[in-house]
């Protein structure tokens, strides 16, 4: 790394934790006012939520304050309630996302069915309907939960800015992200029983398989984790339609990139780093950009790949298993190029945004540099 590299990302490092700093305070403060029901239970649920909502990178909502920030807004808590909001959203999209994956922990811990199921079965609750066991209930009451945490959200964000000239664009352009995100899970959720169909002839299916991974990632990615933050921040700063629209070309190659790392450290990375079991995205069949590669170049590794892809308890033999094939067939160097790619067009289009400062320019190289950089 040279030294204007290195420059570069303490300056991104340096606003990255100023932000995180002061967001962390506002969440705790807003956090207090969400435990708070007049119901003992659902207060309980009210207190998982905030709990949850507790311990996250906060990247979304340093993006919000970025993109204020680019639009020459100066004091940044006029955007820490926008960012907070978008935090706020995020969990209640992550509980969503945990009942899809059964997942059992988030942020190192327990996501909200399994809190539930617990407290079910360690009181001996019995089971009332005879279609429902404490696993049904808990996914059930999770569901509200998370359903809870995007419209406290979306509150959030309405009862801050209600005097604000901007506030109706902001929420039409906030919930489209949520829309966004929600119709990327959707994709991912449906798309390997979708290419089941008999009615698609082999070419058709690699087709609608590659261009559906490209619609995951900018939906459930790009959207959702990197350009609608900025784009919020920049829209309360008040930038040039133009301006945004440029930022925004930028900022799809980032979250795209950000994705293909994420597909990348879900297969080869160190459990303790990922935060999560490594073999999930085998086990949960996730549409990942090393899959779509082998899927549409090599039958043979295909047929392989499928004895592991699926499985409910997925072994580190697997794991290792899997980590081969993908380095074989070249699916790991396709995604490592890939992501270059759009690391390297991110770049172009940085210099190319002549509105920009060069010390906001120096923020965003920086925070392309952190990005490439991630093990997690």
């Amino acid at each position: 790394m040279s030294m204007s590299e290195k420059e570069d990302l303490n300056l991104f490092l340096s606003f990255y934790k100023e932000s995180t700093a002061r967001l962390t305070k506002a969440a705790k403060a807003y956090n207090r006012s969400l435990k708070k029901d007049p119901n003992p239970i659902i207060k309980t649920f009210r207190e998982d939520l905030a709990d949850l909502n507790e311990g996250g990178k906060m990247l979304r909502g340093m993006l919000v304050g970025l993109g204020y920030s680019l639009a020459g807004g100066k004091d940044l808590k006029e955007s820490d309630p926008l960012s907070l909001a978008f935090e706020i959203f995020q969990t209640g999209i992550l509980i969503h996302d945990d009942i899809i994956d059964n997942a059992e922990t988030r942020r190192g811990k327990l996501t909200v069915q399994h809190r539930y199921e617990h407290r079910l079965r360690v009181r001996n609750i019995e089971m009332l309907a005879e279609v429902d066991g404490p696993r049904d209930v808990a996914r059930s009451a999770a569901l509200c939960t998370g359903d809870l945490g995007l419209f406290c959200s979306n509150l959030y964000l309405a009862e801050s800015y209600r005097n604000h000239s901007s506030l109706g664009d902001l929420l039409c352009y906030f919930d489209n992200i949520v829309i966004d995100t929600i119709r990327g899970e959707l994709l991912d959720v449906v798309l390997p029983y979708e290419l089941q169909d008999s009615s698609y002839d082999e070419e058709q299916k690699k087709k609608l398989l590659e261009n559906s991974v490209k619609d995951i990632y900018h939906l459930k990615t790009s959207r959702y984790s990197v350009i609608g933050p900025l784009h919020l921040g920049m829209m309360l700063g008040g930038m040039d339609e133009d301006q945004m629209k440029a930022v925004d070309r930028f900022a799809d190659e980032i979250g795209i990139a950000y994705q293909i790392m994420d597909d990348i450290l879900g297969i080869y990375a160190d459990a303790g780093y990922l935060g999560k079991d490594v073999g999930s995205d085998i086990a949960e069949f996730k549409q990942t950009i090393l899959w779509m590669y082998v899927r549409t170049t090599d039958p043979e590794a295909t047929e392989e790949l499928l004895k592991y892809y699926g499985k409910k308890r997925v072994t580190k033999k697997d794991i290792e298993a899997v980590r081969r094939i993908f380095r074989e067939t070249g699916a790991l160097d396709y995604a490592r190029g890939a992501m270059e790619a759009c690391y390297e067009r991110a770049r172009r289009k940085l210099k190319r945004m002549k509105f920009l400062s060069p010390e906001q320019k120096a923020v965003l190289n920086g925070f392309i540099i952190w990005c490439s950089g991630r093990s997690r």
